[in-house]
């Protein structure tokens, strides 16, 4: 039943206004699959996709999607990739190999926008096949599938 209704509950995002991950903002709006539950600051994914639904202005132009988060990597998992969807379309991907809050901006053309009742949406899955169990790498108790902790997501218009 949660999935059910998560599935229609996007998470809408005003341009240039920053959301937070975690309890206090973002909470489970637009989280579809691959969550853990939101926390203080933050929301892990478990698994290794996680599916984000965003909505927008109508017709938004060029947008630039911000992310902002740490991968998890360790001594026995030192690489993580993380690869970015949108609406069918591959946006993005990356190779992280530190455990630092790192920041990526991917380039969202109006093209990619589905129009639906008014609003643009934006159905993003994220891909990280390098997720672990902390547990079974011997790096503490934690039984989620970890691959990236995320903290804050923006959509900026991009101009010029």
């Amino acid at each position: 039943m949660l999935d059910m209704v998560r599935e229609h509950l996007p998470l809408h995002c005003e341009p240039g206004v920053v959301r937070l991950f975690g309890v206090a903002d973002i909470g489970m709006a637009g989280l579809q699959a691959g969550w853990s539950q939101p926390e203080d600051g933050h929301t892990w994914n478990d698994g290794a996709e996680a599916a984000l639904k965003l909505t927008t202005l109508a017709r938004p132009g060029t947008m630039l999607l911000v992310l902002t988060g740490e991968p998890y990597v360790s001594r026995a998992r030192p690489m993580q990739e993380m690869t970015l969807f949108g609406n069918g379309f591959r946006l993005a991907g990356w190779r992280m190999t530190q455990r630092i809050e790192i920041t990526r901006q991917i380039r969202l053309e109006p093209e990619w926008w589905l129009d639906r009742g008014g609003h643009a949406v934006m159905n993003l899955v994220i891909c990280l096949p390098n997720s672990a169990r902390p547990k079974d790498l011997a790096d503490g108790p934690d039984g989620r599938e970890l691959g990236f902790c995320f903290r804050t997501l923006c959509l900026r218009p991009l101009l010029g």
